[in-house]
């Protein structure tokens, strides 16, 4: 059985917001890679081929090509996808943006401090 992709997406929020906390941007983006492959893996229906990421309709983790730097925030890492941003700070913490700045999520990290971004 397949999902939509907004459910997916939602499945995938809410995996990450009851994961526990990390303390380090590469143990945040590990995160995010290994829960949107296992969301993505179990509800798509979707062959996992990262060649196809711009046709194919399944949902596909942050790359590091598509890393930014944040202006200002050398603790901060900005990963651009179609239709949001993620963040990343050096402490672990994760937030999901839509273009429009509107958050899907906002996620500490072990510290329990946030993104804060502006």
């Amino acid at each position: 059985m397949s999902f939509d992709k907004k459910e997916r997406f939602q499945e995938f929020v809410r995996r990450l917001e009851s994961a526990g906390n990390v303390a380090t941007a590469k143990e945040a983006l590990s995160l995010l890679r290994e829960m949107l492959t296992a969301v993505e893996d179990e509800m798509s229906g979707i062959p996992n081929d990262p060649a196809r990421w711009q046709t194919d309709g399944r949902m596909y983790p942050p790359q590091d090509d598509n890393a930014r730097d944040v202006e200002n925030r050398p603790d901060l890492v900005r990963y651009r996808s179609r239709g949001h941003n993620t963040l990343i700070r050096d402490n672990g913490a994760i937030e999901i943006r839509d273009l429009q700045g509107n958050i899907f999520l906002s996620k500490p990290g072990s510290d329990g401090n946030g993104v804060d971004f502006e």
